[in-house]
């Protein structure tokens, strides 16, 4: 019987050791609780940051918890950059890197480890790029230059910094002399540089090979060279606006001939609608050596590149068709000389009557300004554009007829400017007539179409005004809502450097400005062959949060 009762204890002390072992070997969270959000990030290197005389050829980053290991090939960079690939080996939380090759004498380095650096726990992201600097010489070099990125989609983007006292710089094939990568607030910082000029590009580089590729890449092009003295060190607020260069001309990617009267013609991007008529395209008839001209065209209401022409004439199915187009521009004034490709002709009858397909207003609800109040009418099909005072009218609630004006946007949109100011919060009927109009095939509709708009009143709007410390002369100010990209506004200083912004509706903004060097209108982002630079911005540090009848005023901007 004790023998019996000492196997039992001698078991149960077996279970409680076994359970006890497993539990130290499984170091892992209960399971529940709080989820982890902490990023990890590096406590200790080797070198030390700032270390000198520096002659080995390893290094080591130990982190702040178990990281994923796979990562630290995309996340390691070295500047000035070397030949061949670092081999990394890892024990518990820290990495050690033997580098391909020794360092050169006397040359300050930087080795970045960037924010693809993910936690095995919950996959944080590093907050920001750690850089450590030590040189191998017996001084640093204390050159620095930083700034930020400006993009929604600038995560990950590195900045490359290239020695231009060597000569051109070729970003397409040459991998920068210096490198760094911006953190998740777009922030980026360069040092251990030496007195020299440098050209700096923010890139995109979404095939990590450390060259810039056209169409690929975003980028961002700088404003100036910049030149590090003995005296002038330190360079902050280098900052850049990356987008995606555009080089190319526009083309062609397939025309479609829907019926007798209508061909649908699909770009590969958009094109500069502002500059195109109905001249810019033309049919030819091969088969019987013939031209159709255009008679009327417009841009579908479509997200795709696709517009619309039409012709009067039908065309014979039997014969060989080719739509030729000349002199298309898309948005950054690359132009297409001449494109002709072939088309179906098409047979089918077209019975479809115009019909009103949208009244467009500046603000929400069906509402427009009362101070120089205006709106747009978007219709199915192209027509003529008589001088019919009875097919668009406009009447206010005490049965008043509204003096009206009626301009094309293009065939098929038009834009209805009342001729005088109107009574705030008040009521509007537009009626459009459709008999008044037919289409290329002759199409007509008997139909009354009535819309109902309102004015809105001055206690639904707010503003912003203030100056901007500048030298810059022609300078364009930006206000563009956060949450809808759409509602952007813009004006030009004034005198004594001031700028004010009237009837905007609420919401939060950022406030940026620029030079208009070249008086286009428009923010220039430069181009990287021939280099041309990018006209010079700033932001406005805080977001503006515009409530109605709570306009903001003193704002200054530091340019």
């Amino acid at each position: 019987m004790a023998q019996g009762k000492q196997q039992i204890i001698a078991i149960i002390e077996v279970v409680v050791l076994s359970i006890f072992l497993l539990g130290c070997a499984n170091q892992m969270s209960p399971p529940g609780g709080e989820i982890d959000k902490i990023p990890p990030f590096i406590v200790e290197s080797y070198p030390q940051n700032g270390t000198i005389n520096f002659s080995k050829n390893e290094v080591e980053f130990s982190f702040s918890e178990y990281v994923t290991k796979s990562k630290i090939n995309d996340a390691f960079f070295i500047s000035p950059l070397i030949e061949g690939y670092p081999d990394f080996s890892w024990t518990n939380t820290t990495v050690y890197v033997e580098l391909p090759e020794d360092l050169k004498e006397n040359t300050t380095y930087s080795i970045i480890i960037g924010t693809e650096i993910t936690d095995l726990n919950n996959s944080n992201n590093m907050k920001e790029p750690y850089i450590l600097t030590f040189s191998t010489g017996s001084i640093i070099d204390s050159g620095k230059i930083s700034g930020k990125v400006f993009s929604d989609k600038g995560s990950g983007t590195l900045i490359f910094a290239y020695n231009s006292d060597t000569g051109n710089v070729d970003i397409y094939n040459n991998k920068p002399d210096y490198l760094s990568q911006v953190d998740e607030n777009g922030k980026y910082e360069i040092s251990g540089l030496a007195n020299g000029s440098y050209l700096l590009f923010a890139v995109k580089d979404d095939f990590k090979d450390l060259v810039y590729n056209i169409g690929d890449d975003l980028i961002g092009l700088p404003t100036d060279s910049i030149h590090l003295t003995k005296q002038k060190k330190v360079i902050p607020n280098i900052n850049f606006k990356i987008h995606m260069e555009d080089t190319l001309a526009p083309n062609i990617q397939s025309v479609t001939m829907t019926d007798r009267h209508h061909l649908v013609v699909e770009f590969n991007e958009p094109i500069d609608s502002s500059n195109i008529t109905v001249s810019n395209f033309t049919i030819v008839d091969s088969t019987d050596n013939l031209n159709y001209p255009i008679k009327y065209w417009f841009k579908q209401n479509s997200k795709k590149y696709e517009y619309t022409l039409c012709i009067e004439d039908s065309l014979d199915i039997d014969n060989e068709y080719f739509l030729s187009a000349n002199n298309i521009e898309d948005k950054y004034q690359n132009k297409l000389i001449t494109e002709s490709i072939n088309f179906i002709a098409s047979e089918k009858a077209d019975t479809n009557i115009i019909k009103l397909t949208n009244l467009e207003t500046q603000y929400d609800k069906i509402q427009i300004d009362y101070l120089n109040p205006s709106f747009n009418l978007y219709f199915s099909d192209a027509f003529e554009l008589n001088s019919n005072d009875e097919f668009v009218t406009m009447i206010s609630e005490d049965s008043v007829y509204v003096p009206i004006k009626i301009d094309k946007i293009d065939d098929a949109k038009l834009k209805i400017s009342v001729g005088k100011d109107l009574n705030e919060s008040s009521q509007f009927s537009v009626f459009i007539n459709m008999k008044y109009i037919s289409d290329a095939a002759g199409n007509v509709s008997d139909t009354m179409i009535t819309k109902k708009i309102s004015t809105i009143g001055d206690l639904e709007f707010t503003g912003a005004s203030g100056t901007i410390n500048t030298n810059y002369k022609n300078i364009k100010v930006v206000l563009k809502n956060i949450k809808d990209s759409n509602k952007e506004y813009s004006v030009n200083m004034g005198e004594n450097n001031s700028f004010n912004f009237k009837r905007i509706l609420p919401g939060e903004f950022l406030l940026w400005c620029y030079e208009d060097s070249d008086s286009n209108s428009t923010y220039s982002y430069g181009q990287v062959d021939p280099l041309k630079f990018s006209e010079h911005f700033k932001f406005y540090p805080d977001t503006l949060k515009l409530r109605a009848r709570w306009p903001v005023g003193d704002i200054l901007i530091e340019f």
